[in-house]
Formats: structure tokens, sequence, C-alpha cells
């Protein structure tokens, strides 16, 4: 009988031990309440991809940058693990066409991108063991690893500019949150000595901060009216 999954398996050169698995990996939490279950997606496989993920990229940046400090191999690490590049790896692989959302979700957004990259590394990991998984990320990623160059985020990069001339009081706030556990919406303002220096939104407090500071930076690069 063939697998939906055959030509993911062929892909890759996996020979699946457990196809549920997969399954899993590939199933957002929001099916639960369409078919009436507990725990059948793919956030306990995210949780160990996530693991298994950052130790390689560990491993990478400090082999492939022997002369960088901790804070730069940290600033390359972060551009890998948690971040848009996995949601681009899990687009380029075409891990998204497989994604099962529920009825009650719109579309793909980047967020669920890349829990999927992590739940399918997590999958990889289980069926296939560790030395399998830690070929295909080094496989993936070697390269990408070896000419990155340090680049702050949004947040950080804020913090920098507005910390220039000393020390200054910068916070971040959850202005509303709306949604379900599985597909919530938070509107975050970044503050500046208590004024507001921008808002963003995101379906977790990390990506609306991210984006409220994205917005804040937007606004400073602006040349002031006369």
């Amino acid at each position: 009988m063939s697998s939906p999954y055959s030509e993911l398996y062929r892909r890759f050169r996996i020979l699946p031990h457990d196809e549920r698995l997969f399954d899993l990996a590939f199933t957002h939490p929001s099916c639960n309440s369409d078919n009436g279950t507990n725990h059948e997606d793919y956030e306990r496989l995210e949780f160990l991809g996530d693991s298994v993920i950052g130790m390689v990229v560990a491993d990478l940046c400090y082999a492939l940058h022997p002369d960088m400090t901790e804070g730069g191999l940290t600033q390359i690490k972060n551009q890998f693990v948690r971040s848009s590049s996995e949601a681009e790896l899990c687009a380029e692989l075409g891990l998204d066409e497989y994604i099962h959302l529920g009825d009650s979700l719109g579309q793909l957004d980047q967020s669920i991108r890349e829990d999927v990259f992590e739940s399918f590394v997590g999958a990889l990991y289980l069926d296939q063991g560790l030395e399998f998984v830690v070929s295909f990320l080094k496989g993936i990623l070697r390269d990408r690893i070896a000419k990155a160059e340090i680049v702050l985020d949004p947040k950080s990069k804020l913090q920098q500019i507005l910390q220039a001339d000393g020390a200054v009081s910068i916070q971040y706030k959850v202005i509303e949150e709306s949604g379900s556990a599985q597909d919530k919406h938070i509107i975050s303002g970044v503050f500046f000595d208590g004024m507001e220096l921008g808002r963003g939104e995101g379906h977790n407090k990390k990506a609306a901060e991210m984006e409220a500071a994205r917005i804040a930076l937007e606004k400073l690069a602006k040349p002031k009216e006369a």
C-alpha cells in the first residue's frame, strides 16, 4: 500500500519504521478540535526537534567559526534556531505540502512552518536515529552557517540604538491577546521611557515583540519633519 509520504521518503532516503511519527509531525494542533482528540499533533515532536536542531547548529557554529566569540556564536545560532530560517527550510524542503490544518484555522504562516520543520526533525530523530538526523541537518545547514554573519534581530538592534548614549528603559507589553490556545493573536508594544515606539502582531509573544521592534526601527529611521 502506498504511503502519502512516499515521495518524502524517497527524497530524503528514509526507510520509515513508524509512519505514525510523520503523521503527528505534520498535524497542527487545530486538528484536535475537529477530531475531538488531545495531543494528537506535532507539539511534542516540535519540542524534541528544537533541542536536536539547537545541538547541531551549536556544533556547526563552533566548528565553522573558530575565531568568533561566545556572543558572536550565539548571534549566529539564533539565526537558525526558532527563526525565519526554519520556516524557509520547511518551504524549500517541501515539508509544508504535507501539513494538516484544522478547519478552524486559516492559512499557513511562518510560525507554523517553523514548528513543522522542528517536528519533522523530531520525527526523524525518533524514527531514524541520532546519526541520521545529524547528517541530515548538517547537509542542509553547513554551507548556510559557514556563510552566516552576525546580524542583530530587531529587538537587539533597537536596544543597541537606544542604549548607545547610556542605559535606558525599554519595555515590551502585551496590549491585546485573543484567539484559542492553538491559534493565538497577540499585539505587543515596545515602550521607551514610557513612550510607545511601535506595536506589532504575531501568533506568540516573541513574534509580536519582534514585529513591534521592527516597526519602531522603521519609525526611528524616518527623517524628522522640519
